[in-house]
């Protein structure tokens, strides 16, 4: 029996409807193996690669370089050597009668929404089938929920994505005056109780990670697993430049050479992804709040906070993921490490792993939630 498998533009982010052809990294007839990446793909936010889903040829080209085509739409043929050209004629033809069927409302995605909580409201998206268990997404100082783009959708295949903005970031009321830390920890956490109320499985970037582990230590009960990407808190050494020119950048150029410092391959950072941080940088607020933050997070001595205590108390399984050309948190030596973590190290990628290896760490995360 011959294998056809599809090549389609993906739907990396709820909100993506349309993608861009820009390169085919492997040309008709060309072999290729499961997980191969075969071909380019930009949206209005990002720039990434697509995957082959199996081990075959590549036996035609759909979709060629520079169209733009709806998600869902055939983009490319992989085919092995048992398929006539009249079958995948069959199959190309076939796939059109797909498209776009079940986009809208797909795995129980819907529009974002905001939760109120003590101070203002917490803006959050969720994906996925009803469950008595919930992933929360919790992303750095200076993202939003779209630095989960590339992972909701995957993780939500099989089960309830919450993705939240935390506190004076993308739609979320920004937190002033003191103690910014644990007022951010106690609205996420009053947000996740309306929309989470059973166990839940906490995944976390950067500064997300601290607010993680916060929820983690005063809810041990509920979380099943926890699975932080670069936290903070694990060793005293971070440069605060970063956080200060993130804080000062008002223009494009500026911030766009600040947003080049997360990524191993600067490449991935958009057009979209620029403008749209600077508008929310420009609300009535943010740049208090994130002043703030950022006073928490270091000072010209490094880290002000510390997870390793809140992590080795906890009893659910714990994976920390690094990328090994971070330059914004250092990979924190191994003794500073609780022997109750797991260490991943991803190669070739920097503070953005969830965007640059977004297979591993969906992976990774899907792993460690088993295990809880």
């Amino acid at each position: 029996m011959s294998s056809i498998e599809a090549v389609t533009v993906p739907k990396w982010g709820m909100t993506m409807t349309e993608g861009k052809i820009t390169q085919w990294m492997v040309g008709e007839g060309g072999h290729v193996t499961r997980g191969q990446e075969i071909l380019e793909i930009e949206t209005t936010k990002v720039t990434n690669v697509v995957e082959a889903a199996a081990t075959g040829t590549l036996r035609r080209i759909v979709l060629g370089e520079g169209t733009t085509a709806p998600v869902g739409a055939l983009a490319g043929v992989i085919a092995d050597a048992a398929a006539t050209p009249e079958e995948i004629d069959a199959f190309i033809a076939s796939y059109a009668d797909r498209l776009g069927a079940g986009e809208e409302g797909e795995g129980g995605v819907s529009a974002p929404r905001t939760i109120a909580v003590d101070g203002g409201v917490i803006n959050l998206l969720e994906a996925g089938p009803e469950s008595d268990e919930t992933v929360v997404l919790l992303h750095g100082f200076g993202g939003d929920l779209s630095t989960w783009l590339f992972n909701q959708s995957a993780l939500a295949e099989n089960m309830r994505v919450v993705a939240v903005d935390l506190p004076g970031h993308g739609a979320s009321s920004p937190i002033a005056g003191e103690d910014v830390l644990p007022k951010i920890v106690a609205a996420v956490e009053a947000a996740v109780e309306a929309v989470a109320p059973g166990k839940i499985h906490l995944v976390a970037h950067s500064f997300g990670g601290a607010v993680a582990a916060a929820i983690a230590a005063k809810r041990s009960s509920r979380v099943g697993s926890l699975t932080l990407i670069a936290p903070i808190g694990l060793s005293k050494q971070m440069s605060r430049d970063f956080l200060v020119d993130f804080v000062a950048a008002e223009r494009r150029r500026p911030l766009l050479g600040v947003l080049e410092r997360l990524f191993a391959d600067p490449s991935k950072i958009t057009s979209d992804m620029v403008e749209g941080t600077l508008r929310f940088k420009r609300l009535e607020g943010v740049p208090e709040a994130l002043s703030a933050i950022a006073d928490t997070i270091a000072d010209d001595n490094g880290q002000l906070q510390s997870i390793a205590g809140q992590l080795q108390q906890l009893t659910c399984p714990v994976t920390i993921l690094w990328g090994e050309r971070d330059e914004i948190v250092p990979l924190p030596q191994a003794a500073d490490l609780p022997e109750n973590v797991r260490l991943r190290i991803i190669p070739a990628v920097g503070h953005m792993p969830q965007m640059e290896a977004s297979s591993a760490v969906n992976e990774a995360v899907l792993e460690n939630i088993q295990r809880g």
